[in-house]
């Protein structure tokens, strides 16, 4: 089977999975967003660059018997994503949402969306351009 870039399907996972992670971000923010002004409300965010960075971090063994446990990394697509409450200390008077800090989060996430749904456009034309025998 061929590895190389266009056809690597690997790009294209990672690719999904971060279009997967931005809108559940946007979803969790926009929440947020809609409750700051409901008393007692605690804001959420989704924690995920933590969980893959930790998982990057993690020690690889070779097995050099069958006896032997591998240890390995977990697959960077087996990392699920988890909303968890924030810790910002910040307090509004009502709850603890920091509209300036949602704006921004917000902002943030609907780019980095774009940008992820631009280059999965991008690749899936590369590949459709690729089977139909057109040059781009």
């Amino acid at each position: 089977m061929i590895k190389t870039g266009l056809f690597d399907s690997a790009h294209l996972g990672a690719l999904k999975k971060a279009v997967d992670v931005y809108a559940r971000r946007h979803k969790v923010t926009a929440r947020n967003i809609a409750n700051v002004e409901t008393p007692g409300y605690r804001a959420e965010k989704v924690k995920f660059e933590e969980l893959l960075d930790r998982n990057r971090m993690s020690i690889q063994g070779v097995v050099t018997q069958s006896g032997h446990i591998p240890i390995r990394p977990q697959d960077p697509m087996d990392v699920q994503e988890q909303v968890v409450e924030t810790e910002n200390g910040f307090d509004n008077g009502v709850n603890n949402v920091d509209i300036d800090d949602q704006m921004t989060t917000l902002a943030t996430t609907d780019l980095s969306y774009r940008m992820a749904t631009r280059l999965l456009s991008m690749r899936y034309n590369m590949l459709s351009s690729a089977i139909k025998g057109r040059v781009v």
